[in-house]
């Protein structure tokens, strides 16, 4: 399954929509990965690493980024807020303007905390 996201900057609350989108399809990714006898790694013991360069765009589902080892700050935290979800936290993913037209991927956990995957796997 491919999830394509091409959403103009105009604002975080288009990019929060199509997030919102892109973790539920993580959550379904990630469950099909168990289903079928393949499991994905908790994401910060994948082996997987932040990347910012991203052609096109193109958010990647769990199972790709880590067939990749490599994801920009949408995917790791799609993956991040998914399998939280997963393990019954109520975690989503927030976005954060960087500049005037740069928006970055967070994962808010149930308790209203910060979390950053990309910094923690090799954002500077």
């Amino acid at each position: 399954m491919r999830v394509l996201a091409r959403v103009p900057l105009r604002g975080a609350d288009d990019v929060l929509d199509a997030l919102r989108a892109h973790v539920s399809a993580s959550v379904r990714d990630i469950a099909r990965a168990a289903r079928a006898g393949r499991p994905l790694p908790p994401l910060y013991k994948a082996g997987v690493r932040y990347d910012r360069r991203d052609l096109g765009e193109r958010w990647q589902l769990p199972s790709e980024t880590f067939a990749r080892r490599r994801g920009d700050c949408e995917d790791l935290a799609s993956w991040r807020a998914a399998e939280l979800r997963l393990r019954g936290e109520p975690a989503t993913v927030g976005v954060r303007r960087t500049g005037p037209r740069v928006l970055h991927a967070v994962v808010i956990r149930g308790d209203g905390s910060v979390e950053d995957p990309s910094k923690r796997l090799g954002m500077r």
